[in-house]
């Protein structure tokens, strides 16, 4: 379940907020007495169940410091007034609202997309001021590919967003109510009172454009760029109405990764963690890339929430998962509803109680939240009992569900259809849940809003506290025949300016050899380039993550070690990309040195006296080249035609000068409603003399199963592996048959008789774990099994 649940704590720096279901009615008393309660309770719960970092205090200094012109302090200025002043003018409106959550799962930092779940859902939501708002849902729809296949299912509890409220926060969206300062909350608003202390700001660009009825809007930017680099910090660019000072476009990002183990050490809730599974989920850290608002002007006078989008991944130990949101909205109606609103029950009161007997009654973290679940829940079921709120088994045609958002500032009653078959094929959502979803953002204006927060936006310099890197990132734990077990510690300091310094080092018990890494970065959350110095052992495998947890895994326990090892010292520049395409490049300078295996332990081994196999005699060699990796997945319906490929570049220079290049692509679909197949066929070549580590090197569970890795090798080679499994992606059995040949590029026409596997097997998880039992055919005849992570089928 923890696994499942960061991908939405995550959502948090996004700004999503899941109203509380709760029951009965409105109690007696002032609205005023009911707000002083809320805020009151509010207030109590920081103090006692939260250790907040205390707020810098402006300076005379730091409003000196903070403003690089003028303008830029007028527009701040003014734009602070804006925030703050709600407009009493706007009564009412009538919106249609679109919004998708989309959640990926991977385990190598460049490898296959996966999702692991999405949700989408429609709504008509009309809002009235003194009133409340009434959502009616239209279309919601959730599905879990990798754990329960291609079904896609009913979301009731899904309602979405609602795009405004007095009050509301036009920059964190979805958040809280806007104040002048809330040091209650984490997140430091660039154009809240004290933002000084924390921020610099700059006047931007201004653009102009004509409205149909011949008027003129002129729009002036702000860029806010935080003094020190902190995750509570936003690094941005702000659009304002340069004549009322509104926000109308905004594109941002975090300064910095969050670490999410500072909110479960504040919650309390490190105790709930066991200490064997901390390891595994180290680091927990996300990475917003960006965030994307735009507003637009109805009425020529309201400038009302449009489009938004967000966009980030985390990194949980050596998972990772990429995260998006989206979200339209389009007004029919402002400021001219016309029929009457249904009463919408004020439950914040019972929030309150609820939370005040809790804590008379001593309880806190999961026991607290199980009894306030359950007291909800009580409450429904006398609601319904009542006849207040029946169900759909009762004869009901729609689920009525009383709501409170926002810290009890926007009351609401949301209206569910019971026919859950019209939410799923609403015609308010895409034809698909895996379909592109509504064009929120145009191509051009997604790269125009990137650019303004790439390299260039950043962070002022100022070095933060180095935080400790452990366990299986950066495979600082690991075991394989050259060190045995190999362990290493690790740290990363934030300097500022987008850069980082990182220092890594670590030795294995059986080789004795020490490795370390020192390098410095400069990343803008998307796009990443480090320089560096090393000494590592480095694996010549051009498939699968011999280095890696899994098969540190396979190595321990069934003494199977498919890594061909070489050590490595030297320097590189080297950059990553993860916008659509996953994009790897670097430049190297390394004196390359052969590596003895030291060790043949293993559980197996100590069982049944298997062996490890040898390890390649790498050429000594000193090179200076140039590498690059790309890859791509198209496609997320696992019933439809989904392809994954994979470019990789390589050339060097010195005591051996040679080129390769290689390219594996794997086609997958179903072919009927309960079986599908998957095809994938790959080739490389290489020019001039190729050192024996970068030949390529064939045979094992990532290309011809029931074969040995190694038993081909060459520079050239091609392969081709045919499978079918069942259509339930979360848990597929299948066979399948390997080909492969690896030898001397000019017998690529001529190759003889190739080496061949074939067996079963079971995918779980979409690929995400995999286990074969394969039979060798050519040139050996032998049974293996094989556990392992990241295959593509």
């Amino acid at each position: 379940m923890l696994a499942a649940a960061l991908p939405l704590s995550f959502l948090l720096f996004a700004q999503v907020r899941v109203g509380v279901q709760v029951g009965e009615r409105r109690t007696a008393g002032d609205s005023a007495a009911v707000e002083r309660v809320v805020h009151a309770d509010s207030a109590r719960r920081d103090t006692t169940t939260r250790v907040r970092r205390p707020r810098i205090a402006v300076t005379a200094e730091h409003i000196a410091t903070a403003f690089e012109d003028a303008p830029a302090r007028t527009l701040l200025e003014s734009a602070r007034v804006a925030r703050l002043a709600q407009d009493s003018s706007l009564l009412s409106y009538d919106a249609e609202t679109y919004q998708r959550i989309s959640v990926g799962l991977g385990l190598k930092a460049i490898g296959r997309e996966r999702l692991f779940m999405r949700h989408e859902n429609s709504a008509r939501v009309r809002w009235q001021r003194g009133h409340g708002a009434v959502i009616d849902v239209t279309g919601s729809r959730t599905v879990f590919p990798a754990l329960m296949g291609a079904r896609v299912s009913a979301d009731v509890n899904g309602t979405g967003s609602i795009p405004y409220y007095p009050g509301r926060d036009d920059l964190w969206f979805g958040a809280e109510a806007m104040a002048a300062e809330r040091p209650d909350v984490e997140l430091i608003h660039p154009i809240a009172a004290g933002a000084e202390a924390y921020y610099r700001f700059s006047s931007g660009d201004s653009v102009i454009f004509r409205l149909h009825d011949g008027s003129t809007i002129r729009l002036v930017e702000l860029r806010v760029r935080p003094r020190q680099p902190d995750w509570r910090l936003a690094v941005g660019s702000l659009w304002f109405d340069a004549s009322t000072a509104q926000l109308v476009r905004a594109v941002y990002r975090l300064a910095v990764p969050v670490d999410f183990w500072y909110f479960i050490r504040e919650e309390g809730e490190e105790d709930d963690i066991p200490l064997a599974v901390r390891p595994l989920i180290t680091p927990m850290t996300g990475t917003v890339t960006s965030l994307m608002i735009e507003h637009g002007l109805y009425e020529g006078r309201y400038w009302l929430p449009r489009a938004q989008a967000a966009e980030g991944e985390m990194q949980v130990g050596f998972m990772r998962v990429p995260v998006r949101l989206e979200e339209s909205f389009d007004y029919a109606v402002v400021n001219g509803l016309t029929e009457e609103l249904p009463e919408i029950r004020d439950v914040r009161i019972e929030l309150v109680r609820d939370s005040v007997i809790a804590d008379s009654l001593g309880l806190s973290g999961s026991e607290r939240r199980d009894w306030l679940r359950e007291r909800r829940r009580e409450r429904r079921i006398a609601q319904r009992e009542a006849g207040d709120q029946p169900a759909c088994d009762d004869g009901a045609t729609e689920r009525l569900s009383h709501q409170s958002r926002h810290n009890g500032i926007v009351p609401l009653l949301v209206r569910t259809p019971c026919d859950t078959v019209a939410l799923v094929g609403s015609p308010s959502l895409p034809p698909s849940i895996y379909a592109p979803g509504e064009e929120v953002f145009s191509k051009t204006d997604l790269e125009e809003m990137q650019r303004m927060i790439g390299f260039s936006a950043q962070a002022g310099f100022g070095p933060q506290r180095p935080t400790l890197l452990w366990g299986p990132t950066r495979n600082l734990l690991r075991y394989n025949r050259v060190e045995g077990l190999s362990a290493g510690i690790g740290a990363r300091q934030e300097l500022g300016q987008g850069l980082a310094l990182e220092g890594l080092a670590q030795i294995g018990i059986a080789d004795l050899q020490p490795n370390a890494e020192l390098s410095l970065s400069r990343s803008d959350g998307a796009r990443t380039v480090r320089i560096g110095a090393y000494r590592r052992l480095v694996a010549a495998n051009d498939w699968g993550t011999p280095l890696g947890f899994g098969s540190s895994l396979n190595a321990v326990l069934f003494g199977r070690d498919e890594g061909f090892y070489y050590r490595a010292l030297g320097a590189e520049l080297a950059g990553t990309g993860i916008r659509g395409s996953r994009f790897e490049w670097r430049l190297f300078a390394e004196r390359h040195d052969a590596a003895e295996v030291e060790t043949h332990f293993s559980l197996a081994n100590a069982l049944h006296g298997l062996r490890f196999i040898d390890n390649i005699a790498a050429d000594d060699a000193t090179l200076v080249g140039v590498g690059a990796r790309l890859t791509r997945t198209f496609g997320l319906d696992p019933q439809k035609v989904r392809l994954f490929g994979d470019i990789r570049l390589e050339g060097g220079s010195g005591d051996f000068t040679y080129g390769r290049a290689a390219v594996d692509a794997t086609l997958s679909r179903s072919i009927t409603s309960r079986l599908a197949g998957a095809l994938t066929a790959g080739g490389g070549t290489t020019l001039g003399e190729v050192p024996v580590q970068r030949l390529w090197y064939l045979g094992g569970t990532q290309t011809v199963r029931g074969q040995t890795a190694g038993t081909a090798a060459g520079d050239a080679y091609w392969l081709a592996r045919a499978e079918l499994g069942g259509a339930f992606v979360a848990a597929r059995p299948l066979v399948f048959f390997d080909l492969g040949w690896a030898g001397d590029r000019a017998d690529w026409r001529n190759p003889g008789q190739p080496m061949s596997g074939a067996g079963i097997g079971a995918s779980i998880m979409d690929g995400l774990l995999r286990f074969d039992v394969a039979r060798g055919i050519r040139p050996r005849e032998r049974w293996t099994a094989n556990l392992y992570f990241e295959a593509t089928f």
